[in-house]
């Protein structure tokens, strides 16, 4: 024989007609029932008042909420949200306050509850548990500025479209971004060189180890080149290490959320408009976690190192060096040879110096970019004075 399965409202039912009916008191039927006289008097009181439909679950929601936002501040709320569709609570909250003194009051929860009644609540994914790393801030700005590429778009059976970022490490202050139709070492660099030229030099710039930054087996990035002459360190993160690089890993990721559903949905003659109008709100409205809830722009200033333009044909150096202008092909002579010193250098002047028994080092400005050693000795060489 199976088993009989009563719901809720058969149960309360029976204890009913057990009272009503079969005549016994309600202590013993509550005791039979396993419930409290309390809660026996108040399903005889609802079934007598209304039958059957008493004994249904109520709604706990209260009769009246004195705290309760009212429809004004609700539609305010809500505009916001649908304004930026991608933020969640504490960022609407942040920003509703700034403008409205009511709103500062009430806290992010009750946005929250908002937002849920009108079904404006976005669902996050399970964040990934990664072991914790160290954090590294700089104190003031342009102290450090981040720099990565990362594809903006990329669309079923046509060209991945990049994007060139570039971020203050002290106040996450976005200094460009920009659209790249190739991934040459020029277009690269000619994004950093349009930064410097608006907000001024920073005192290092950090990158990952792309082709269009490294300088290895001789092949010296133009870009590394063009910081060195410009007195900026170059700093790379470790390899296969992107945390180093996080602060602007972070941007990416809110970049992808926010922006990027916007250019899919648009034709690429707007997405320069797009970008721009993005960054703007990035800096000076979105409220950011890490400082305080504030925008970026509340901590960002330009730099006092204003940026000039440096002489590909001035020789920097020690005065008993030498100094040969590097070729197209990245090539400079040295003892009737021609040695490979970078392709990143070519066009510059760089320094080389003389280490005794046919060794010698090249640099550019200051920086030692190769060792040469020569079978016979040189002749031909000779000492150029240089003002140092």
């Amino acid at each position: 024989m199976p088993w009989s399965v009563w719901s809720v409202v058969e149960q309360r039912s029976q204890f009913c007609a057990e009272v009503l009916e079969s005549g016994i008191s309600i202590s013993v039927a509550c005791r039979a029932f396993g419930v409290s006289r309390k809660t026996g008097y108040k399903w005889l009181g609802r079934y007598l008042e209304k039958g059957a439909s008493g004994l249904v679950d109520q709604s706990r929601r209260p009769r009246h909420s004195p705290q309760r936002l009212s429809k004004e501040l609700e539609d305010y709320v809500v505009g916001i949200k649908r304004e930026y569709p991608y933020w969640g609570p504490r960022k609407i909250h942040r920003l509703a306050s700034r403008e409205c003194l009511e709103i500062e009051a009430v806290s992010v929860s009750t946005i929250s509850r908002v937002l849920a009644r009108y079904g404006l609540v976005t669902t996050r994914e399970e964040p990934v548990i990664y072991p914790a790393v160290g954090r590294f801030e700089r104190s003031n700005p342009n102290e450090l500025w981040q720099m990565d590429l990362k594809v903006a778009v990329s669309r079923n059976r046509g060209p991945r479209v990049w994007v060139a970022g570039l971020l203050d490490d002290h106040s996450r202050y976005a200094l460009g971004l920009w659209f790249l139709s190739d991934l040459s070492d020029e277009r690269v660099l000619s994004c950093w060189i349009k930064a410097v030229r608006r907000y001024g030099l920073p005192g290092q710039t950090l990158t990952d180890h792309g082709a269009q930054f490294g300088m290895e087996d001789y092949a010296t990035s133009a870009f590394r080149t063009y910081l060195w002459a410009c007195k900026v360190q170059h700093i790379q993160g470790r390899v296969g290490h992107p945390q180093t690089q996080g602060k602007i890993e972070r941007f990416w990721r809110t970049f992808k959320c926010e922006l990027t559903p916007q250019l899919e949905s648009s034709s690429p003659e707007l997405w320069p408009g797009l970008m721009e109008r993005w960054r703007e709100q990035y800096n000076t409205i979105r409220p950011h976690e890490s400082l305080g809830d504030s925008p970026p722009s509340s901590r960002y200033q330009s730099s006092s190192k204003p940026f000039v333009e440096p002489d590909c044909s001035q020789k920097i150096g020690k005065p008993d060096s030498i100094y040969r202008r590097v070729s197209p092909k990245g090539q400079m002579s040295l003892g009737g040879q021609r040695h490979m010193v970078g392709r990143g250098l070519r066009g510059w002047m760089v320094e080389v110096r003389s280490q005794g028994n046919g060794c010698w080092h090249v640099y550019f400005r200051h920086h030692f970019v190769r060792e040469i050693i020569l079978t016979k000795p040189v002749e031909s060489v000779t000492y150029v004075p240089v003002q140092v």
